[in-house]
């Protein structure tokens, strides 16, 4: 064997073992099973069911307030509860009302409540 012969052998030797490494590193692994959809409903299920609301503190955020808001106190109301609909959050509600009597809100007339 020539010096040619000896490099082109040694190449594809590297080259084979490359390929090899590089293969069984990218080889897809087997996850182990996670949980199912349906455990993870349940879970949830339950985590909300198992809320003890007895201990919630007095005044929980979206109860109704306990005094009459001022208009300050309503528009701050209605920022912060944002996200809830009028009907839904009696905090909201009584918010809504308070800037409706101020005459800050305007109610659509197809919607009055």
């Amino acid at each position: 064997m020539n010096g040619w012969q000896l490099l082109a052998v040694a190449i594809g030797a590297v080259l084979l073992t490359l390929l090899v490494g590089m293969t069984s590193w990218l080889w897809p692994v087997r996850l182990p099973e996670g949980r199912s959809v349906d455990e993870i409903t349940r879970r949830v299920e339950r985590e909300r069911g198992d809320m003890d609301t007895t201990v919630w503190p007095l005044g929980f955020p979206h109860d109704a307030p306990d005094h009459a808001m001022g208009v300050g106190e309503a528009q701050m109301t209605m920022q912060r509860h944002r996200a809830c609909r009028v009907g839904e959050c009696p905090r909201k509600t009584a918010a809504w009302r308070v800037l409706v009597e101020a005459g800050r809100i305007r109610p659509d007339a197809g919607r009055q409540r």
